[in-house]
Formats: C-alpha cells, structure tokens, sequence
C-alpha cells in the first residue's frame, strides 16, 4: 500500500539533491499514486466495477511512468549534473515500470 507514494517520495528526493525541484511535481506524482491505489482497491472490493478500478489505476500508473520517462522529472534528471543522481533516478524508474 505504502510503496509507490514512498518511491514517488524517493523521486523527488534524490532529483533534489543537486537542483530545486518544484513541489508541484511531488504532489501530483503522489495524486496520481493515491489515484492507482485507491482505484485499484476500489475495484477489488467490488465497490466499483472491477473494469473501471482497473482502467483508471492503469491510467494514473501510465501518467507517473511517463512523468518520469519523458515529462518534468526526466528533465530534471536530465539537467542533473551528479552521476548518483541520474543513476539511482534510473534504477528507481524501472522499478515503478517493471
């Protein structure tokens, strides 16, 4: 339950170490975590259609693995200077794909 917002936590940490990261990233990341979490759990208790949990936590899933692919958190590990940086970012991002 705790592990994606904790990594979404430990993006904006580690891409903060060398440069000022704005909080808007790490609050609609952790939105869009609380999204997949609560959808998904939604759809396996059956409160709502197991299609449309599904759906909308794949959604939010998509939305953070794209964030840190190819929108703001990818041009801000881009922009990074320190190797551990771009190296634990990258570790981190195959993690949440995977």
């Amino acid at each position: 339950f705790l592990t994606v917002p904790l990594q979404i936590i430990e993006f904006y940490l580690v891409l903060s170490v060398d440069q000022d990261v704005p909080q808007s990233l790490l609050a609609t990341l952790l939105g869009a975590s609380v999204i997949m979490i609560l959808f998904g759990f939604l759809g396996e208790t059956g409160r709502i259609p197991k299609t449309v949990g599904f759906a909308v936590g794949m959604l939010a899933w998509g939305y953070i693995v794209y964030e840190v692919f190819f929108g703001t958190g990818a041009k801000f590990e881009q922009k990074s200077k320190d190797e551990s940086v771009k190296m634990a970012f990258n570790a981190m991002r195959w993690i949440v794909t995977v």
